[in-house]
């Protein structure tokens, strides 16, 4: 059974939460991306997420993607890990264009609804209002990152106690700034499709020194972490 400790006085709310919402999605137990990588899902509310990081190295759409550590502005781009481990633990990081799987031109407006990006095939890259309701599936934007953070020692400076794996098990993957990779181990941050202008696009925020989750904004130049949401 999947459950997160949070504290004594919120405990009965959060578990009945996950005892309800925790599972494998009915139908959708592993789902597989265009190059084979598989993810496990679970089922949170009425929703259905990926539980683990994209992790693909190309396009879905054969669109080209600087594949190059360095800063750019709108071309796509993802940012692997160099080893393999880190991979399997924190998936990859794109900016937005690549995440959306959109062209420089594209990605600097639009604010497509359902997009699926780089997502299989009947899933897509969720919204800020679909994080938005994920938050408030999970207590609320105060309570919703302690629930959705992993138990591992990857996580520096805990904040809550978590004793068993959650169900949406975030990773700290951190960021890919002009600084190169930071807050690795601190923070965990998803991109959604809502775009906030030219330059910036909503995400969502998981940190290691609280318990909140919640909408942020950010450069679409910078490096986040994808999780896709089914379609369903």
């Amino acid at each position: 059974m999947l459950l997160c400790q949070v504290s004594l006085a919120q405990m009965s709310t959060i578990k009945d939460t996950l005892l309800t919402h925790g599972l494998p999605c009915n139908g959708h137990f592993i789902i597989t991306d265009h190059q084979g990588n598989t993810y496990r899902t679970v089922q949170i509310g009425s929703q259905c997420w990926m539980a683990e990081n994209m992790r693909c190295t190309t396009s879905p759409s054969g669109r080209q993607w600087y594949h190059n550590p360095t800063f750019t502005s709108h071309s796509p781009l993802f940012v692997p890990y160099v080893k393999e481990h880190r991979v399997s633990q924190y998936g990859n990081l794109y900016n937005w264009a690549a995440a959306m799987d959109l062209d420089e031109r594209t990605a600097k407006k639009g604010n497509p609804y359902h997009h699926q990006g780089i997502c299989p095939e009947g899933w897509h890259l969720p919204t800020a209002d679909e994080w938005t309701i994920l938050f408030n599936t999970l207590q609320g934007t105060r309570m919703a990152g302690s629930v959705m953070k992993c138990p591992s020692s990857l996580w520096e400076s805990q904040a809550v106690t978590i004793d068993k794996e959650c169900g949406f098990a975030a990773m700290p993957a951190g960021t890919f700034t002009e600084e190169g990779l930071v807050n690795l181990g601190f923070n965990a941050q998803f991109w959604s499709a809502t775009s906030f202008d030219r330059n910036m696009a909503w995400y969502c925020g998981v940190y290691s020194y609280n318990n909140n989750s919640e909408n942020n904004l950010d450069y679409k130049c910078y490096g986040c972490s994808v999780r896709c949401i089914c379609n369903e």
